[in-house]
């Protein structure tokens, strides 16, 4: 039996993305350096603001791609630590928790990165144009 507060040992056959997800943050670094130059320079247009905000876009759905293998081991995950810890609900919930929240940790991280300049581009828009862009939802 394992020991408590430790993760299950299962081999999920997840896919290893770590070269896509390093290609990811690159990109994204660049987007949010051309955005760093677009605020020095005030040089933010509708056309800028949509193609930025498009391939941000482009991002995210590649990252959220990426994890889907991740979110289809959900259940049998969680079905594992309730059969493990069976006379510890409360412990199997927060370890499934844990455990689960670590297997998508380095997609979240990018996705929250995506959503982060989303907001930032936005801001620099509305910064400069002292209106909404375009394309603005809330």
């Amino acid at each position: 039996m394992s020991k408590p507060n430790e993760f299950i040992k299962h081999d999920f056959s997840l896919p290893n993305y770590d070269n896509e997800l390093s290609k990811a943050e690159d990109v994204i670094e660049k987007i949010k350096n051309r955005m760093r130059v677009m605020e020095i320079q005030r040089s933010i247009t509708d056309e800028e603001h949509t193609k930025t905000f498009e391939y941000i876009v482009r991002i995210l759905d590649y990252v959220g791609k990426l994890s889907m293998p991740a979110f289809a081991i959900e259940d049998e995950l969680e079905e594992m630590y309730k059969m493990r810890y069976l006379y510890a609900p409360e412990l199997s919930k927060k370890l499934w928790a844990d455990h689960y929240g670590k297997i998508h940790h380095p997609y979240n991280t990018l996705k929250n990165r995506c959503y982060k300049l989303l907001e930032e581009l936005d801001a620099l828009y509305i910064k400069k144009f002292k209106k909404k862009p375009p394309n603005y939802n809330p």
